[in-house]
């Protein structure tokens, strides 16, 4: 960065005492305008990938959207505003919505209602929510799911709604707008199209739903305890899941998956396939994200790696590609689409793009992550700019 200074009387000599303002001001300024965006790293899940739509919090709680935000009546190629004071993100995946949860703990959600994912569905008007809108209080963090919402408040208590099946956590087979209560004491929780897993804060793993031929049918709607001693006591410290399929991560790194692959879903699943197994090849994992046909899974020194499941059978061991990407706190994957945000506030996308989801002011597909163009940034870094030359124009005249 170059910065250029005009006296206004050239002849004149600066004092010492000037001089060292400006040089004082002008430290400031390179340190402020060079600090990353994150000095400690974000809490909450700020940054997320749908099936069309991204959505992204930044340092201020600003909450910015782009791709499908309308439902696919309008592409956004570039992120807009949706609202202030956000605190974490969730889009759907599958269907066209997205949740937020505000500093106050409040959650808000906008668009496709065609389930009462959002609020009662009763005509055509209720269809589509094109504005966020309070949905329910004292929210910790919300998981959007596939139709299916699930919100853990602040006792810890997790409570699910919106299209019917037993990933709902019930056998009533209607739409509902109407949380209830699923689970008490839960730490972390994602949920499907097929099924739904919670930890909670006894390092208990639970799950309910589709399990494929399992023992109990008509039981499986309800929560049960899932045998993991194959982890041998390891504290899990981050789960997600899939259609037919679990990941794990625990507290020594390693990754941990169970399950069927999209492809052998239909068939039953064997007692190997219903427990754990470590995923080798990758070690020191801080957090993954799985989207339609590939795994997202972010190291602890900051780089990114994909597995794709489509080209690495489950019974074989998988095989991983890094994405070029250093320096990353979070990650976040879509149906076909991943997001990646840096320490520094920048926001990294790769994949599809027919909506804009990539947030680059194109729809073309790419390979390789792509910078997402977030206005907030540049217009930052001006008022720096501004402020910094109008202070160092009063201190020299």
């Amino acid at each position: 960065m170059t910065v250029f200074l005009t006296y206004r009387n050239k002849g004149a000599a600066m004092s010492p005492h000037r001089t060292s303002l400006i040089s004082f001001l002008l430290i400031a300024f390179l340190l402020i305008a060079g600090k990353p965006a994150y000095a400690n790293e974000p809490v909450g899940k700020r940054l997320s990938a749908g099936a069309t739509q991204s959505l992204y919090v930044d340092p201020e709680g600003q909450l910015w959207a782009w791709g499908n935000v309308t439902n696919g009546k309008k592409k956004s190629v570039k992120p807009v505003k949706i609202m202030d004071n956000a605190k974490s993100v969730s889009a759907s995946t599958g269907v066209s919505y997205s949740y937020a949860v505000k500093k106050d703990g409040t959650a808000w959600a906008w668009g496709d209602n065609t389930f009462g994912q959002i609020m009662p569905n009763t005509n055509s008007s209720t269809a589509y929510i094109s504005r966020p809108v309070k949905v329910m209080d004292n929210v910790r963090i919300i998981e959007s799911g596939n139709a299916t919402v699930f919100a853990i408040k602040n006792d810890n208590t997790l409570w699910g709604w919106g299209a019917p099946g037993r990933r709902r956590g019930d056998i009533i087979h209607a739409n509902s707008s109407v949380p209830s209560k699923v689970l008490d004491n839960v730490a972390m929780a994602s949920t499907s199209i097929s099924h739904t897993i919670a930890v909670d804060e006894d390092n208990v793993f639970w799950g309910w739903g589709d399990n494929r031929c399992p023992s109990y049918p008509e039981k499986r709607h309800l929560p049960l305890k899932v045998n993991l001693d194959a982890l041998g006591g390891r504290k899990i410290t981050s789960i997600s899941n899939t259609m037919g399929q679990t990941f794990a991560v625990t507290s020594d790194g390693l990754l941990w998956q169970w399950g069927a692959d999209r492809r052998t879903h239909r068939t039953c699943l064997t007692d190997n396939m219903i427990r754990p197994v470590h995923m080798q090849g990758i070690d020191h994992v801080k957090a993954i994200a799985p989207g339609k046909d590939y795994l997202l899974i972010l190291k602890k020194d900051g780089t990114v790696w994909s597995w794709n499941w489509a080209k690495s059978p489950l019974r074989h061991i998988p095989k991983y590609r890094q994405i070029p990407l250093t320096g990353i706190i979070e990650i976040a994957a879509g149906d076909h689409h991943f997001l990646a945000l840096k320490k520094d506030g920048t926001v990294w996308a790769a994949g599809a793009n027919q909506y804009g989801q990539l947030g680059n002011g194109s729809t073309k597909y790419s390979d390789v992550p792509v910078k997402v163009e977030l206005p907030q940034q540049m217009i930052w870094h001006q008022t720096a700019m501004d402020l910094f030359a109008e202070y160092a124009s009063v201190m020299i005249d």
